[in-house]
């Protein structure tokens, strides 16, 4: 007989084999005094799980002792674990329906927590019992919801199991492509260490690829699920996976194959001791040496099978291995004996309930009676084995059918699921765009808030600055005209009192008319002095006639001539060039007293204009040769006529600085020179 085993993945636990040596601590603990009432709900809860693998039935009693602690507590996560230990109970019990109620209580504690993780363990839990009722259509959805509860907080292994699980209600619908599809999925989500998962996935999709005729793909996922249990150290899953390749290797015919893969895989079950895995290997074992004409040795290994079945319980198992040996005797013609294996066999399928070992066990009891000429019973037999096969066939339909409807459901759900992702992704798109529109247009603002802060700064900061050079250019030329007024204040008394000296000394020596010419010359300047007095800019012209006048009458006090020369080379119009007043008054007076007096002879002053690229250029050259520069001028300082000179051409300046110095003075082989760069009028030149 070909066995293949299938791996339903549980998330309920199986009994662990230190269960004995955890129930002992727990009660230990119990036994101490002083603990409350949530601590005892808890270790009950934790006893009442650890006998679910010994005896369920003391694990319920401990799991309602939990439960009325935990009720009196109103700790409600302590009422959650006390129904989830009742519910693993009841499973080992096989009484489905009542863990299914147990596990649907902690189902709706966790959702009332929203403890996510919980629903989803609790949901996989209903999902394997409402599998094991038959209940395929609320095993698929309690999956799926366990599934998307595992995927939405990455619990990867998880969902792996869930995705395997799901596929083996769909296997158990033969509903291949579907189950496919899911042990597919699931196998995707594995890693390199999920020896375990990957060797259950792989047994799996072997079966359905059997199952679909597809022997080499089988062969081959078969031989990766005993690679991958290898790995694992899992013995047990490795030699049923051994056992599933030899089932493959015996259906494409190389029995040498599928003998050798069999007794390695009974070699691993001796050395775990599994009885039932022994009396597995035996039944294909004898299956394998009756295809290949060995009935001595199929007859030793299938009784050894029936020994180890009838030792186990094994009532389904055991049914099978005596049709399997009626069938032997019939071949020698035992029919009596025969009919009593027979009998046995229908007798254990319906304990088992197995529809399709009791339609084996008619269909042999018809052909026994047959052929011992008893035809009313065989008719009887026969009619019993449609019965059954009409039975398995409307049980096919009817999983059939709800594949059918299953699919249907899970199509228009994905439609759904498609559009509302469809939906939903459009409207984060649209949110997303919307918030990247609102973070540019703030990010917009905000650049524009800080330019144009920024700007106010600068603009605030340029005319402050502004601000603060006219005042200080406006303090500059008032100070400015305020020595120059104080100068004027000192030189007047000083000039007037040697002017008018001289013209007394005139008329003391009877010279009237030289007198009264120097007399005229002297009004004249004081008109003029007063006239300046209130005008900032004069022009070049009035300037020099002032000059021309002021000369004469410090000539008149030297007793000698003093000629004032202008040399203008390039016929600039002086008109237009506007100077401060009594500018040019402390340069020619340092000429006169520090220059000329200094000499024997005449002297001359030379004032001669040039046109440069800053404006006009003035120079002032006497014939004063003194080897010392006189006191105004010493080195590295300057008195405060000369200061106040340069103050005023600065302060005069219209045109941008240049580089070249405004206001200079050396000595050379003619004399002493001063040169001063002036303010440039429109036009320049007369025309």
């Amino acid at each position: 007989m070909k066995k293949l085993f299938l791996f339903l993945i549980f998330g309920m636990s199986a009994i662990n084999l230190a269960a004995q040596s955890q129930i002992d601590s727990l009660q230990t603990i119990l036994r101490q005094d002083g603990l409350s009432d949530s601590v005892r709900a808890f270790l009950w809860s934790e006893l009442s799980f650890e006998y679910a693998g010994v005896n369920p039935n003391q694990g319920i009693a401990y799991a309602d002792s939990a439960l009325g602690l935990a009720k009196k507590s109103g700790i409600l996560s302590l009422q959650t674990s006390a129904h989830n230990s009742k519910g693993v109970n009841y499973w080992y019990l096989g009484q489905d329906s009542l863990a299914a109620i147990e596990y649907e209580l902690v189902y709706q504690s966790h959702l009332k927590s929203g403890d996510l993780r919980g629903q989803a363990i609790s949901s996989n839990n209903l999902a394997l019992l409402s599998y094991n009722r038959g209940d395929y259509r609320s095993a698929i959805e309690n999956h799926e919801k366990a599934n998307q509860i595992f995927e939405e907080l990455g619990l990867r292994k998880n969902l792996v199991n869930g995705l395997t699980n799901s596929g083996v209600v769909f296997l158990a619908l033969a509903d291949y492509p579907k189950a496919l599809k899911y042990f597919l999925e699931a196998m995707d989500q594995t890693e390199n260490g999920d020896h375990w998962e990957r060797g259950n996935i792989s047994n799996n999709l072997g079966l359905v690829y059997k199952n679909l005729g597809e022997y080499e793909q089988a062969d081959s996922v078969y031989q990766e699920a005993v690679v991958e249990y290898d790995l694992d150290g899992n013995l047990q899953a490795m030699a049923n996976s051994l056992g599933n390749l030899a089932a493959v290797k015996q259906i494409q015919g190389d029995l040498d194959l599928a003998e050798k893969l069999v007794l390695q895989a009974l070699e691993i079950n001796r050395q775990i001791g599994n009885q039932r895995r022994i009396a597995s290997d035996f039944s294909t074992l004898s299956s394998i040496y009756s295809e290949s004409d060995q009935s001595a040795k199929s007859s030793k290994y299938l009784d050894s099978a029936i020994l180890l079945y009838r030792a186990a319980g094994e009532t389904l198992n055991l049914s099978k291995v005596l049709l399997q040996k009626a069938s032997f005797e019939k071949l020698y013609g035992r029919l009596y004996e025969a009919e009593e294996l027979e009998l046995e066999g229908l007798r254990l399928a319906k304990e088992s309930t197995s529809l399709e070992a009791q339609k084996n066990a008619w269909l042999g009891l018809a052909d026994t009676y047959r052929s011992k000429g008893e035809f009313n019973k065989a008719l009887d037999a026969f009619q019993q084995a449609q019965l059954y096969k009409d039975s398995i066939f409307n049980d096919e339909n009817k999983k059939e059918m709800l594949s059918i409807q299953l699919n249907h459901e899970y199509d228009q759900k994905a439609q759904l699921m498609q559009s509302e992702f469809e939906k939903e992704r459009l409207l984060l798109d649209l949110q997303s765009r919307e918030s990247q529109l609102r973070a540019r247009l703030y990010l917009m603002g905000l650049l524009v808030v800080m330019l144009l802060a920024i700007g106010w700064f600068f603009f605030n900061k340029h005319r402050a600055s502004i601000r603060r050079k006219q005042l200080q250019d406006q303090y500059q030329a008032e100070i400015i005209e305020l020595e120059l007024k104080a100068l004027k204040a000192q030189m007047n008394p000083h000039f007037i009192f040697n002017a008018l000296s001289s013209i007394s000394s005139f008329l003391l020596k009877n010279e009237p008319e030289q007198a009264d010419r120097y007399l005229t010359k002297f009004a004249r300047m004081i008109r003029k002095i007063l006239d300046f007095s209130e005008m900032r800019m004069i022009s070049m012209e009035e300037e020099i006639r002032f000059l021309t006048d002021y000369i004469q009458i410090e000539a008149l006090r030297l007793g000698k001539k003093i000629a004032l020369q202008i040399e203008n080379p390039d016929g600039l119009d002086l008109a237009s060039i506007t100077v401060p007043p009594l500018l040019l008054q402390p340069l020619i007076e340092n000429s006169i007293w520090h220059g000329i007096a200094q000499e024997e002879g005449d002297g001359w002053i030379k004032l001669q204009f040039m046109q440069s690229d800053q404006g006009v250029q003035l120079s002032i050259r006497d014939n004063g040769k003194a080897q010392n520069l006189p006191l105004q001028f010493a080195e590295n300082h300057h008195s405060m006529g000369m200061k106040l000179v340069e103050k005023r051409l600065l302060n005069s300046q219209t045109s941008p600085a240049s580089a070249e110095p405004i206001f200079d003075f050396a000595r050379d082989t003619e004399g002493f020179w001063v040169r001063l760069q002036l303010n440039s009028p429109r036009k320049l030149a007369n025309t």
